[in-house]
C-alpha cells in the first residue's frame, strides 16, 4: 500500500508553463482525502518550489535543491546540507577558465558572479534554465538574483546548497564533470543538457527521501516516487513500491524506472497516481 507520493516538479508535476494542471491538483487533493503523504522533491529553492504550489492550493513538505534542504508544509526548515567552502571553491576553480554561469543557491536566493550582459545572452539563447523557459521572462528571473564578484560571496559567509553550472557546451560541462567526479565529496547531477547540478554528496533527492520516510515512520515501499531527468536518479533508483519516469524524461530514467507515465504536458502524475493508488484495481491489491 502507498501511503506517500514524491514528485520531482520541473518536467514531471508543471507542464512548460511552469503550472500545476488541473488534474494533477485534483489527484493530489484526492491522495489528502484518502491519508496520503505527498512531497515535492525538486532543483528549485524553497521559494521557487513553492510559489506554484501555493498557486495550485497545494500545501505539503518539500524537498528542494536536490536534497540539500528540507522544509515543512509551514516553511519551516527541517533539513539542511550545505556545500563546505573547501568544495566550492574547488568547483570555482576548475570552472573558472571557461566563460561559464554560475547560480548559487542559498537562504538568502540565488547569487550569481556573471555579468548582467552575459546572465542575459545566456537566458535569450535559452541556455539558462532552458527547461522552464517558457515560465518566464528575463525581467522576473532576474530579479531572483543577486549580481556579486567572488570575493564577496565568499566574505558574506553564506551557505551555498547547490550551484547550477550552465554552459551551451556540453563538452565543456562534460570536462567539467571528470573533474569533479574525482571528489568523493561533491554529488553531480543534471536537469538539462545545458547545466551541472552540484550538492554536497549528502544532499541527493534519495538521500534526502529516505531520510523523510524514516522521521514520518513510512517504509520505502510504500512510497511512490516520480521523475523526469538525472537528478531524480537517486530516489529513481531506490526499493520504493514505484518508481515512475515521465514518457518525456531521458531514456536512463526511463530505463531506472520501474515504470513510465504519459508526458508533464499530459497530466502524467496525475495518470500515475490515479493507475497505481486511486484505481478500483489498485484499491483491490492495496
Amino acid at each position: 500500500m502507498i501511503r506517500l507520493v514524491a514528485s520531482d516538479m520541473d518536467g514531471t508535476l508543471l507542464n512548460r508553463y511552469g503550472k500545476i494542471s488541473l488534474k494533477n491538483q485534483a489527484a493530489i487533493s484526492a491522495l489528502k482525502r484518502r491519508n496520503i503523504g505527498f512531497i515535492v522533491c525538486t532543483g528549485r529553492n524553497y521559494t521557487d518550489a513553492y510559489a506554484p504550489l501555493k498557486e495550485a492550493g497545494i500545501s505539503c513538505d518539500i524537498i528542494c535543491m536536490n536534497g540539500a534542504a528540507v522544509f515543512n508544509s509551514k516553511g519551516e526548515q527541517i533539513r539542511k546540507q550545505a556545500l563546505l567552502k573547501s568544495q566550492v571553491t574547488r568547483i570555482l576553480n576548475i570552472c573558472r577558465p571557461f566563460s561559464v554561469l554560475f547560480d548559487f543557491m542559498t537562504d538568502d536566493g540565488s547569487y550569481t558572479t556573471s555579468s548582467m550582459e552575459e546572465f542575459k545572452e545566456s537566458f535569450e539563447n535559452k541556455i539558462f534554465l532552458s527547461m522552464v523557459s517558457d515560465e518566464h521572462t528575463f525581467e522576473t528571473i532576474v530579479k531572483r538574483f543577486q549580481f556579486v564578484s567572488e570575493e564577496h560571496l565568499f566574505q558574506s559567509d553564506t551557505d551555498i546548497y547547490k550551484i547550477s553550472v550552465v554552459h551551451e557546451d556540453p563538452q565543456v560541462l562534460g570536462y567539467i564533470r571528470s573533474c569533479l567526479e574525482k571528489d568523493e565529496g561533491i554529488s553531480i547531477a543534471s536537469s538539462a543538457s545545458s547545466n551541472l547540478e552540484l550538492t554536497h554528496l549528502n544532499a541527493q533527492k534519495g538521500n534526502a527521501l529516505l531520510e523523510y520516510a524514516i522521521n514520518t515512520k513510512v517504509h520505502p515501499r510504500e512510497i511512490l516516487a516520480m521523475g523526469d531527468s538525472e537528478n531524480d536518479l537517486s530516489m529513481l533508483v531506490l526499493p520504493l513500491g514505484y518508481t515512475v519516469a515521465m514518457d518525456n524524461g531521458s531514456e536512463k530514467i526511463k530505463k531506472s524506472a520501474r515504470l513510465v507515465t504519459r508526458s508533464n504536458e499530459e497530466d502524467g502524475v496525475a495518470a500515475a497516481i490515479e493507475a497505481l493508488i486511486l484505481s478500483d484495481a489498485a484499491l483491490a491489491t492495496g
